[in-house]
């Protein structure tokens, strides 16, 4: 493996170290195409979110075979897996699970409204943001970036829903 590539993995695994206390057994809404609900939903279960609802308005019948082949086996009995959802059942779904934030395109921007929970805007359309095409989630870097994100994500929610708003987390 080229330095280079050594020194960024060694940066991912010392941010994954920092940020767990922020991110550990926090839940996460994940939605969109069924490749990139499994993908994330990997993802997320790999720096400790529990990602509890898990869906997709596709059909194809695979999602929750290929989310049992990835997910870890202790977090599989907490994990809701649906596939020809629309949104308006997301919402009915997520709502019951108490999920910390939501993960997906745009689309998902009311979902997330509704629910009070922040919007982690990842795969694609991200039509609601200057760049959101240009977002960076390949790579060491690319997970960097992401994990920087939802760790972020979740400080300034917590930030805006705090009674003190303190600054120092």
């Amino acid at each position: 493996m080229p330095e280079k590539y050594k020194r960024q993995r060694g940066r991912l695994i010392d941010a994954y170290v920092d940020g767990n206390k922020y991110v550990s057994k926090k839940k996460a809404v994940v939605y969109g195409e069924e490749d990139f609900v499994t993908a994330m939903a990997g993802f997320l279960a790999e720096i400790g979110i529990i990602p509890v609802l898990c869906a997709s308005g596709g059909r194809s019948g695979f999602l929750k075979q290929a989310l049992n082949q990835i997910l870890p086996q202790n977090i599989q009995g907490q994990v809701h897996v649906h596939h020809g959802m629309d949104f308006t059942q997301m919402e009915e779904a997520a709502r019951k699970l108490s999920p910390d934030f939501a993960i997906g395109n745009s689309k998902g921007y009311t979902l997330s409204r509704n629910l009070k929970i922040p919007l982690v805007r990842a795969g694609f359309p991200i039509h609601d943001r200057v760049g959101g095409a240009r977002i960076l989630h390949i790579g060491y870097r690319g997970t960097q970036q992401l994990f920087d994100t939802i760790v972020n994500t979740l400080l300034q929610n917590r930030q805006d829903t705090s009674a003190v708003g303190y600054a120092y987390m």
